[in-house]
């Protein structure tokens, strides 16, 4: 799942059910805030906590994320109706990618879905909409709970993720389906993640449980704990843009601060197929035609370093604007995110860079997993009127 954008200006944010755990295992102690939660930037060193998700396994607190159980006969055509998630066609231990759209179409935030039982479902959010999701729910035979600050989430996820959690005697819980029960005495929901091409599952369980479930995990596997800036390498490689970071969501575009997006301008197209059913913002989607005028795109970059806000060129015209970047160690590249010009022809492009060094250096589009997805999505819908998008976990 993505972390929204940082709460800047963040007073006093508030412990996440995890933080006591977590807390005793940073040696960096550099912490931000996010959605009001206490959120870990660095444990140990960014380094070693990315090498620990691509070769073994990383645990993060995933407590500022919001979540909702919803529960009723209604459950999955009110979440079908909220998100593009298709909850109808989800049997019980399956979850779903979908966007939360406005009435145009345009993308407020992303969303997953996860059916537990047959009639109890999980929907979790990078950010909290509970005016929206009480107004969704009037009038449908449908229970709606912010479980956020009552339970404590915790993900993990890498190569080695099922033997960390068998190490931990949670040999139930696999990385393929959504599921709940008690374990050990501890009753816990677990749903399967996917970072890329990393493998993982995120454990829910009551908030007075979190030492206990962190401990046991942390003395029977070694797994690492890994921070907010290891996360966004991770999140830079597999192509997943970020809420409040790489677009301004929807519901905050406010004069002149920013534009809204469409799931084709982010990239996402392939997580709102219009052959999908009714959701809100489809007939939006389906009345707004042509092409559009921005588009977000994964670059890979010929440089060590770069910055948020770098121009992006192409010959000597501006087309846009770098929104976020970080090294990769596994490309050996600056891999980022750009918002350009959606008419700008060809591949290759130039990045800005300030002085000292100033110039520009070249950059490529990135091939990432989630850009794979909306080419393979494009070319069935060049084929066919269906869609292929990979909806299911």
């Amino acid at each position: 799942m993505i972390f929204p954008g940082e709460d800047i200006f963040a007073d006093a944010p508030r412990p996440t059910p995890l933080f006591t755990a977590v807390a005793s295992a940073s040696e960096a102690n550099l912490w931000t805030s996010i959605n009001g939660w206490t959120a870990a930037r660095v444990y140990s060193s960014v380094s070693q906590e990315y090498e620990a998700a691509k070769s073994f396994a990383a645990l993060a607190d995933l407590g500022p994320l919001t979540r909702y159980a919803v529960r009723g006969a209604a459950a999955p055509e009110y979440l079908g109706r909220l998100t593009t998630a298709p909850a109808h066609r989800l049997h019980v231990g399956e979850s779903a990618r979908g966007l939360m759209l406005d009435d145009k179409g345009d993308v407020i935030d992303l969303a997953e879905v996860s059916r537990l039982s047959g009639d109890l479902f999980v929907a979790t959010c990078p950010s909290a909409h509970g005016r929206r999701i009480k107004l969704a729910a009037r009038g449908m035979n449908v229970d709606v709970e912010d479980i956020t600050g009552q339970v404590a989430a915790l993900g993990v996820f890498g190569p080695q993720t099922s033997g960390v959690l068998a190490a931990a005697g949670l040999k139930s819980i696999n990385e393929t389906v959504a599921a709940s029960g008690v374990l050990r005495g501890v009753e816990t929901a677990s749903r399967p993640l996917q970072f890329g091409a990393l493998p993982g599952v995120e454990l829910i369980f009551p908030k007075e449980e979190a030492l206990t479930i962190w401990e046991r995990i942390m003395r029977r596997s070694a797994g690492q704990p890994i921070g907010l800036d290891a996360f966004e390498i991770l999140r830079l490689e597999s192509g997943a843009p970020r809420p409040g970071v790489d677009f301004t969501p929807a519901d905050r575009v406010r004069g002149n601060d920013g534009r809204a997006r469409s799931p084709a301008e982010l990239g996402l197209a392939h997580l709102a197929p219009l052959d999908r059913g009714w959701f809100n913002g489809r007939r939006g989607l389906r009345a707004r035609g042509g092409a559009a005028a921005r588009r977000l795109v994964s670059l890979s970059l010929d440089a060590e370093t770069s910055s948020p806000g770098a121009a992006v060129f192409q010959g000597d015209k501006t087309i846009g604007r770098i929104t976020s970047c970080a090294w990769s160690p596994a490309s050996k590249r600056v891999v980022a995110f750009a918002d350009i010009t959606a008419s700008t022809p060809g591949k290759d492009y130039q990045i800005a860079v300030p002085s000292p060094a100033e110039g520009r250096v070249s950059a490529w589009v990135f091939d990432s997993a989630e850009s794979a997805l909306a080419r393979a999505f494009s070319r069935e819908q060049d084929r066919s009127a269906g869609s292929a998008t990979d909806f299911r976990r």
